[in-house]
């Protein structure tokens, strides 16, 4: 009898056992399911609003001006015209249109007069940069276009900044405009100066 009762024992144990083991398994499963569910099922939680609250200056001011459209063009005629004269005459760069000037031009110095000229600098757009693949700055290439003495010397400064760090700047009028070969030759000269 005694070892009837120590079967009966042991069996209870492992049935014990099986039915703990089964018990933390559906709890963590339950567990994970809920998390799961929160993640990816549950409510967005998307702010009210994603901008803050604008001052009363701000709200009477985008009251008063119209809503924003898409710009029709990326470039103008003039602009496709060259742009498409130097991806045919430039096959193995790549050509960006509308360029910072501080993104091709580094800025000398430390902190806040660093900041300053950077920001100066960005002010400056250049009309295209031909990279090659590794995107290092072959030529400037600008669009000969106003007369004036602010655009003169908007040019003028372009120009000596990207002589003193060494990059190639091609002028071409969109009047008359060279074959794709010439272009090739122009940067090519440019790059000898």
């Amino acid at each position: 009898m005694g070892w009837f009762v120590f079967l009966l024992a042991a069996a209870g144990g492992v049935a014990f056992a099986v039915w703990n083991f089964h018990r933390r398994t559906s709890a963590r499963k339950a567990a994970s399911e809920a998390r799961f569910e929160k993640i990816f099922k549950g409510p967005a939680q998307v702010p009210a609003s994603p901008l803050p609250p604008a001052s009363a200056a701000e709200s009477s001011a985008l009251a008063k001006t119209p809503p924003a459209t898409a710009a029709q063009r990326l470039l103008g005629p003039a602009e496709s015209r060259v742009y498409y004269l130097l991806k045919a005459g430039l096959p193995d760069l790549e050509i960006f249109a509308g360029v910072s000037l501080a993104r091709v031009v580094g800025a000398a110095g430390e902190g806040r007069e660093r900041e300053q000229q950077l920001r100066r600098l960005s002010g400056y757009q250049l009309d295209f940069v031909a990279c090659d693949k590794s995107m290092q700055v072959v030529a400037v290439v600008e669009i000969e276009a106003a007369a004036g003495a602010d655009a003169a010397g908007d040019r003028r400064f372009k120009s000596e900044l990207l002589k003193q760090t060494g990059i190639r700047l091609v002028r071409v009028n969109p009047a008359e405009l060279p074959r794709p070969e010439e272009m090739r030759s122009l940067i090519d000269r440019s790059s000898q100066q």
